[in-house]
């Protein structure tokens, strides 16, 4: 009789409103656009074996290898610079850039291309950028379900899928700050923002093989 007493107890007790499991917080709201990726560069022969080769150049951080893919006439820059492999080499191992190139071109090859006359340009919205956003204060956060956050290493706030936002501020230290949809301020991880007018770099084969024929960042 005690013992079915004691288990009676030991049911009633986890029926009381104290013993109930904590409700889980609200999901994120998720905010999507049309700003699919796009890729023509796998179209374009030649190219998809050229970026497999430079994805490897970089992943091996081989700066020989790197230079060597360098065009001896590609324009780096808006200036007067010499240019090609010479200018390439002082802006990106010689002096101290805020990232190493390693992963400006990791950032640039891994989000989609345009083909344009022949050529191929990196990322896609270097290539294809609407006339009705400002490239200076508008990005494009590209991936699936991208989390934005209240603030760097904070709470999550929203997942993002394809959609342009307005920039607040230059990207620093990793993040990105963006306004969301609701007017909600955030910020992403730098690498998952885009931009038309940040680093993009230009392809083509002009007969001599597939080089880096540009690579510019600003206007």
């Amino acid at each position: 009789m005690r013992a079915v007493l004691f288990a009676l107890s030991l049911s009633l007790a986890a029926c009381r409103p104290d013993a109930a499991e904590p409700e889980a917080p609200p999901a994120a709201p998720t905010y999507a656009g049309d700003f699919t990726p796009i890729d023509d560069g796998t179209a374009v022969t030649g190219f998809a074996a050229f970026r497999d080769t430079l994805r490897a150049v970089v992943a091996r951080r081989d700066t020989a290898a790197l230079l060597d893919l360098v065009a001896a006439d590609a324009r780096l820059s808006f200036g007067d610079g010499a240019g090609g492999p010479e200018e390439f080499a002082q802006t990106w191992f010689e002096a101290s850039p805020e990232e190493p190139v390693w992963t400006v071109l990791d950032h640039v090859l891994d989000n989609g291309s345009v083909e344009e006359d022949g050529a191929v340009v990196a990322p896609f919205v270097a290539g294809f950028w609407p006339d009705t956003l400002d490239p200076y204060s508008t990005v494009v956060v590209a991936g699936r379900d991208v989390p934005a956050y209240d603030r760097p290493d904070g709470a999550e706030v929203a997942r993002l899928s394809a959609i342009a936002l307005p920039a607040t501020a230059p990207g620093d230290e990793g993040w990105h700050p963006v306004t969301l949809p609701d007017g909600t301020g955030a910020v992403v991880a730098a690498d998952a923002a885009l931009s038309p007018v940040g680093y993009r770099a230009t392809f083509w084969d002009d007969g001599d093989g597939w080089r880096l024929r540009s690579f510019l960042t600003g206007d």
